[in-house]
């Protein structure tokens, strides 16, 4: 199916899952690119928001929006490891939102506040930053992953 404008309707829903995340969508025209069941929504021509069997925002909209909830900050040497698509050790954490609680959507940024993935929490950041030990975040979306493939 082409990429077109969805309804207010639609846009209105797309607002309130978001806002369960902490995230406000910027208040434009939105489009919607729907492939196999997945869908993406786009802002200025920019992949902002993927669903399928949960909403994800994008990196795009990570970076331009730039969240101060939700968020883990990850030393230099974790990123490039982050970016090919590998979880996230808690040994390469170096802040995290307090109220991040097991099971959470978690958005991934580097020391500079740039956004380098979104991923799922396996423990709370008071477990985590306590223990400093193992994984602590299953990766879910990550620069050049199949999101990023099939829609941008």
């Amino acid at each position: 199916m082409a990429r077109h404008f969805v309804s207010k309707k639609d846009v209105k829903a797309l607002r309130e899952s978001l806002t369960s995340l902490g995230i406000s969508l910027p208040d434009v025209g939105v489009e919607i690119d729907e492939r196999k069941g997945e869908k993406c929504f786009f802002v200025n021509g920019r992949p902002y928001v993927y669903v399928y069997d949960r909403t994800i925002p994008t990196l795009f909209l990570l970076n331009d929006i730039q969240p101060d909830s939700m968020y883990v900050t990850v030393d230099d040497g974790a990123v490039p490891h982050i970016i090919n698509g590998a979880n996230v050790f808690a040994q390469g954490i170096t802040q995290m939102d307090p109220e991040i609680k097991e099971n959470s959507m978690v958005f991934i940024r580097n020391s500079k506040k740039q956004y380098v993935g979104v991923g799922i929490s396996k423990k709370s950041a008071g477990d985590i930053m306590a223990n400093k030990k193992g994984e602590a975040i299953i990766l879910i979306h990550f620069p050049g992953d199949k999101i990023m493939k099939t829609f941008s």
